[in-house]
């Protein structure tokens, strides 16, 4: 599994970038990211203590815990000049002998957003998952976020389904991607 990716073809801000998997003292600075970038994609859409007793519950470190360094799991952090800006996290779904991936968080400060760091955690993600023997990686997406699935269809996921799914007192329509892992991740 790759720990580390630093690129030249990345932006000179993003020069000093690196992707990496995530720590337990890391925890606290993902859920940090978690509350900030929720809070600004999901205040219009998702109820104000909907997005608050989620991030209590995904969030905090304990319940991040078990999937640091857990097989199965690819949890990257991205920093940039020392500082935790967002966050990936890949998860083998389904039965073992399956290759198959989801991707169920990738978070970017919103003032880091749109530089390249989501991408790098992508590659970072698809290149360990190739690795992995993944064959196929899937991500749900608010339907309403067109920004976010803009981002993954430019990333080679194609739109699979529609499904609602319950966020606290409210149900929140989601739009399910899927997007085959080849070798070639691996080089990309």
């Amino acid at each position: 599994m790759e720990e580390n990716l630093t690129s030249p073809s990345l932006p000179s801000s993003l020069e000093n970038l690196i992707i990496r998997l995530v720590t337990h003292a890391d925890l606290p600075n993902v859920a940090h990211v978690a509350r900030i970038t929720w809070d600004a994609t999901y205040n219009q859409t998702i109820a104000p203590e909907n997005r608050r007793e989620f991030l209590e519950r995904s969030y905090r470190p304990e319940n991040l815990a078990d999937a640091v360094n857990a097989p199965g799991h690819w949890f990257y952090v991205a920093e940039l000049n020392g500082q935790i800006v967002g966050f990936g996290h890949f998860l083998q779904r389904y039965h073992p002998t399956q290759g198959r991936a989801e991707l169920v968080r990738l978070y970017v400060l919103p003032e880091y957003q749109h530089a390249g760091i989501g991408t790098a955690m992508l590659k970072t993600g698809f290149a360990a998952l190739s690795q992995a023997g993944m064959e196929q990686c899937f991500v749900s997406v608010q339907a309403s976020n067109s920004v976010a699935r803009k981002f993954y269809e430019g990333h080679g996921f194609v739109f699979h389904q529609n499904h609602g799914q319950f966020l606290g007192t409210q149900i929140v329509i989601m739009a399910e991607y899927t997007r085959p892992i080849t070798p070639a991740d691996i080089e990309r």
